[in-house]
């Protein structure tokens, strides 16, 4: 129909027929005896709530190829490939503790201890800074797009709490 948008139907790949491997650092893809891809893309569509459920495959021009339910369901070289490339897409240091945040012209100064050591960024003094997937989990967004996930925010030490718990809508 002219005009009309038609929505993009799910293509599901069958676990069985993937082989994920690399082949001087890139990542391909072949299903079956039938298609390969060079330069494959893998995204979680959940990445916070579901990060081994869902994964869109991507061509090299962002082109979604399919979907993978769960990676549970690919072979254990596949699995290992596609887990290890996911995990260098998704390198998100954990706060364990906030050491201070100071407010500076409509932006946020933090200074927190994250699984990877100190870190200092800024934020927005906005809700563009902080998101909150889930009631009990928080993301912080500094101004280059990185991001700072604290799991359960229930866990952190009183002082940390306080400091975050006043940036909180």
């Amino acid at each position: 129909m002219e005009g009309e948008q038609q929505a993009a139907e799910l293509v599901w790949l069958d676990p069985k027929q993937l082989r994920f491997f690399k082949e001087k650092g890139i990542l391909r893809l072949t299903i079956g005896e039938e298609r390969s891809y060079w330069k494959v893309q893998v995204y979680r569509c959940f990445p916070l709530t579901d990060p081994d459920r869902y994964i869109s495959v991507r061509d090299a021009m962002n082109r979604e190829i399919g979907l993978i339910r769960d990676l549970s369901e690919l072979s254990p070289e596949s699995r290992e490939v596609v887990k290890e490339e996911l995990e260098r897409r998704y390198l998100v240091p954990i706060i364990m503790r906030i050491m201070s945040v100071r407010e500076r012209m409509g932006m946020l100064l933090w200074e927190v201890e994250t699984d990877r050591g100190f870190r200092r960024f800024l934020t927005r003094a906005s809700q563009e800074g902080i998101e909150q997937p889930e009631p009990h989990r928080c993301v912080l967004i500094d101004l280059d797009g990185n991001r700072y996930y604290i799991p359960d925010i229930t866990t952190l030490d009183p002082i940390s709490f306080s400091l975050l718990k006043r940036w909180l809508v």
